[in-house]
């Protein structure tokens, strides 16, 4: 998890349209050759954390 949670906190704090704070960036996770129909959402949260998104 340390691997996606790094993944998820760089995408988050690149160069994002509209200006919007790393803490309100969802990153959407697709993994391919897994049963998993829809992506899981991610955030990274303050203290560099990736934490899923819900609701």
């Amino acid at each position: 998890m340390t691997a996606v949670g790094q993944l998820v906190c760089t995408a988050a704090h690149a160069d994002v349209p509209g200006g919007r704070p790393a803490e309100r960036v969802d990153v959407r996770i697709h993994e391919s050759g897994t049963r998993a129909a829809t992506p899981w959402t991610l955030r990274c949260g303050a203290g560099g954390n990736a934490t899923p998104v819900t609701g």
